[in-house]
């Protein structure tokens, strides 16, 4: 592979000739241009992205920052972003960060590198981005938000999540629902416990909210109290626990239903029987990258659609 020196070199011309002839620019004649693109083909001449982002000043590349690698639900939704960024001509650069502090220092990084911008899933709620950054480099937040100029939070409606479980739940007769979640307290974990208690206290139901349950804990519950129904904060829990009820000996769904949120693609690949509300992955994605384009989006998705699936049963 040649430089563009060198390509302007062999025929003859300038590195600004080259360029004008590479990029369809005018002010070159037709049988210059002709003659560059084809010794361009001849020696294999392929533009240098730093090069072209150093004249330019503009990074085609978008940074990702996730809390951990190994969540399949943020592989496939930075899956469906990577896409979504690549339709415009962008490519993304993730990286996990295990806390606030290499949080910051990524964006640092990034920043450094005139990334064009970043999408981010903080490791915690509302951490302040620094002006520094936010000044210069949009800032798109999932799940839960970041607070500073030019940063933007989209986000799915998670009270009405936690409403539509219970309701779907409740539709298919079942009154006893416990709700399994985590301990972490961020945004999009709050509000979907939120939605659940609300509905059920709308309805008359009492509620029951189990954090990180171990298997003990778990069954525990199912058998004192009787509960019919799980709703899980998402599709891993479900799944988890539905391992954990029927190795010790209860039937899902015939002695008791669980209902995941997410159907990540890769999940359900593994899991397609799986009863889940479906999280919008390509809203989401596209709501960010229009952001981030400058260009008009909805910061809220819309609401989850049901996958039905053999993990629910109606009483």
């Amino acid at each position: 592979m040649i430089s563009s020196l060198k390509l302007a070199r062999l025929c003859g011309v300038s590195q600004g000739t080259v360029d004008r002839a590479l990029h369809g620019r005018p002010e070159i004649g037709a049988a210059t241009r002709k003659r560059i693109l084809d010794a361009a083909r001849r020696y294999g001449y392929r533009p240098n992205p730093q090069v072209r982002e150093l004249l330019s000043g503009k990074s085609r590349l978008v940074g990702g920052i996730v809390p951990a690698v190994n969540s399949i639900f943020f592989v496939d939704l930075f899956n469906e972003i990577k896409n979504e960024l690549g339709k415009h001509g962008y490519r993304l650069f993730l990286t996990p960060v295990s806390d606030e502090a290499e949080f910051l220092e990524c964006l640092e990084e990034f920043a450094a590198r005139r990334f064009a911008a970043v999408i981010v899933v903080p490791p915690r709620d509302n951490i302040p981005i620094p002006e520094s950054f936010s000044r210069e480099t949009a800032v798109v937040s999932l799940l839960s938000p970041c607070h500073g100029n030019k940063t933007h939070f989209i986000r799915c409606d998670e009270v009405k999540t936690g409403r539509h479980a219970v309701d779907f739940l409740f539709a298919q007769g079942h009154r006893r629902i416990l709700h399994l979640t985590y301990s972490r307290r961020a945004h999009g974990i709050l509000a979907r416990e939120k939605g659940y208690r609300m509905r059920m206290s709308e309805l008359g139901l009492k509620s029951a909210v189990l954090t990180d349950p171990g298997v003990a804990l778990l069954l525990t519950n199912v058998r004192r109290k009787k509960f019919t129904a799980i709703f899980a904060h998402n599709d891993w829990l479900a799944i988890a626990a539905i391992r954990t009820l029927e190795q010790n000996g209860l039937r899902v769904p015939t002695d008791i239903s669980v209902l995941g949120v997410d159907a990540s693609p890769t999940l359900m690949a593994l899991y397609p029987n799986l009863t889940t509300l479906k999280y919008p992955f390509a809203q989401i994605a596209g709501n960010s990258v229009r952001v981030l384009l400058g260009k008009r989006a909805h910061k809220i998705a819309p609401t989850f659609k049901l996958k039905r699936g053999g993990t629910v049963c109606h009483l």
